[in-house]
């Protein structure tokens, strides 16, 4: 068996308009799917990358097939997927922010390629990762979820009690926010560069995160996981694998209602959410493979369990899940 992993930010040169936190939490991710892959019997890696990020991964003691993305080409990014040749391969696995439709575009590209797909479908990405869809389809159901209002023009008048709060695109990254502390802060804005965009009520409280997989048939929480945030900015730093919440017996009902929302949710994604008193405040659905992949390659079989569900096996393998704590930084 074969799979083919594309991971973006190292897939190609570094640009200045991503974070440099962004390429670094890209190779802890491909160094962990190259951990957690290469444990399994008669199976063979492929991975895309850049010339200059080839020594960034751990890759010497392992069988894996290096694709160079050739950077001296005229053709663009895209283009260059296009052109792979992965007739080879049995698998593809994409991991690439939502911000701009990436990972979306970079999905249906792999669609064409006549192999299997480990992660969500390009038609779930399109959905799923939606932020104003996904406030759409929960805000009138038990589920809680932040106050939101899209930013259509310039007239958008909230109360004083809704801030702070942060703006956000229909698809972007978690870290990509603007805060906003107060209605005045609000009133200086120029709402014209933030069309179409989302502003969300800030909910106070422990942010967590829940590590799926899933197939048709079968839906797996792989662990519950208290996410490591900065308070000044809401960049993520890293998470608490299998941290015990108060009553988070309540999240396997979260996650069978999202999974209900979106059925066509299949192999590894994530769903954030906040906890306080009051319960559970389901934040973002993440269609694709999530930073606590990271930690949970440490202490268990993730990849064993995402191919056994592609694969449709009945027996998914209680045995590769550890319910260790296990803490783990990106700093």
């Amino acid at each position: 068996m074969k799979v083919f992993i594309l991971e973006y930010f190292l897939s190609k040169k570094r640009n200045s308009i991503f974070k440099e936190s962004f390429y670094r939490e890209g190779k802890f991710m491909l160094d962990s799917l190259i951990k957690s892959f290469t444990k399994i019997e008669d199976l063979q890696l492929s991975i895309f990358i850049a010339q200059e990020n080839i020594d960034l991964i751990d890759h010497q003691n392992h069988d894996i097939e290096i694709i160079v993305s050739d950077e001296g080409s005229c053709d663009s990014y895209f283009e260059k997927l296009l052109d792979l040749d992965l007739s080879q391969s049995d698998y593809f696995l994409v991991i690439a922010p939502e911000t701009d439709n990436l990972l979306y575009q970079i999905t249906k590209i792999m669609e064409t390629k006549n192999i299997n797909n480990l992660g969500c479908s390009s038609n779930c990405i399109k959905k799923a990762a939606n932020k104003w869809l996904l406030y759409q389809n929960f805000k009138d159901t038990d589920i809680k979820i932040p106050e939101s209002y899209q930013i259509k023009n310039n007239k958008l008048d909230l109360r004083k009690d809704f801030f702070p709060a942060v703006i956000k695109a229909k698809y972007s990254a978690g870290s990509e926010l603007k805060i906003i502390k107060s209605k005045k802060e609000f009133s200086n804005l120029n709402l014209s560069n933030y069309k179409g965009q989302i502003i969300q009520k800030i909910i106070t409280g422990t942010p967590g995160s829940l590590s799926l997989a899933a197939n048709s048939t079968n839906l797996r929480i792989l662990s519950i996981n208290k996410q490591l945030i900065r308070a000044d900015d809401f960049s993520y730093f890293g998470s608490i694998i299998n941290h015990r919440f108060p009553n988070q017996h309540k999240l396997k009902e979260l996650a069978n209602l999202v999974k209900k929302k979106y059925s066509n949710l299949n192999g590894y994604f994530g769903i954030d959410f906040i906890c306080n008193q009051k319960g559970f405040y389901l934040l973002e659905i993440n269609p694709r493979l999530s930073s606590s992949f990271i930690g949970l390659a440490e202490i268990s079989e993730p990849a064993e369990i995402i191919l056994n569900l592609a694969e449709k096996k009945n027996f998914i393998g209680s045995n590769l899940l550890s319910s260790k704590e296990f803490t783990f930084y990106l700093d």
